[in-house]
């Protein structure tokens, strides 16, 4: 008798133990869904915040883009002044081949051997104008035939770029054995500061100024 009532007990312990995980169970699933809700609610907020800055800043955009000015009015020319401008292209290009043939001509007198290469490649010579060889000696030229009052002068960036130029000629054609010389060849003095103080700095490149008339 006694052993059946201390069953019945132990079975009403074990259901009210079962009932009480149940209710912890279903707190944690009621736990879990309100995290869950306050993460939807906190990244709904998080979207609704991040599209509000976005129309901001079209909004923004939209507002500069009306601010800017249109762009510039193409310039129309006539007919006379189109062929005014070829013609002097045409003439500076025609003095500054002669120019080139001179220094080369000096050369030659020297007992070089000279190529124009800014006269045989045009636009293709990659910044060398004239290239002298003599025995294992090479001399890479560039040359202006610019005035000495001219608007246009030498910069210490165009000395650089023309040192560049003659770096990737002497490795593309294998003649880093020869004794070489760089020269920048202007037919008057029309270099700016600038490139006074990277000649002063820079020996390998030598600037000379050939009278041309």
């Amino acid at each position: 008798m006694f052993s059946t009532i201390k069953n019945i007990f132990s079975n009403k312990n074990k259901e009210i133990e079962l009932k009480e995980k149940e209710l912890a169970l279903k707190e944690k699933e009621l736990e879990l869904k309100d995290r869950e809700i306050n993460l939807k609610k906190e990244n709904f907020n998080f979207t609704a915040e991040i599209k509000k800055s976005k129309e901001k800043e079209n909004v923004k955009k939209s507002e500069e883009i009306k601010k800017k000015p249109s762009g510039k009015v193409k310039k129309e020319y006539t007919l006379e002044q189109k062929k005014a401008y070829s013609l002097r292209m045409k003439e500076q290009k025609e003095k500054g081949k002669k120019f080139e043939e001179f220094v080369a001509n000096h050369f030659k007198l020297d007992g070089y051997k000279t190529i124009l290469n800014g006269i045989k490649r045009g636009k293709k010579d990659k910044g060398i104008d004239i290239v002298c060889t003599k025995d294992e000696e090479l001399i890479l030229i560039q040359c202006k035939n610019w005035k000495e009052n001219s608007k246009y002068k030498i910069k210490h960036t165009h000395l650089k770029e023309f040192i560049g130029n003659c770096t990737v000629y002497v490795n593309d054609n294998n003649l880093l054995d020869k004794r070489i010389k760089l020269k920048f060849i202007t037919s008057n003095y029309v270099i700016d500061d600038s490139a006074k103080k990277y000649l002063e700095e820079n020996q390998i490149l030598q600037y000379e100024i050939f009278d041309f008339k």
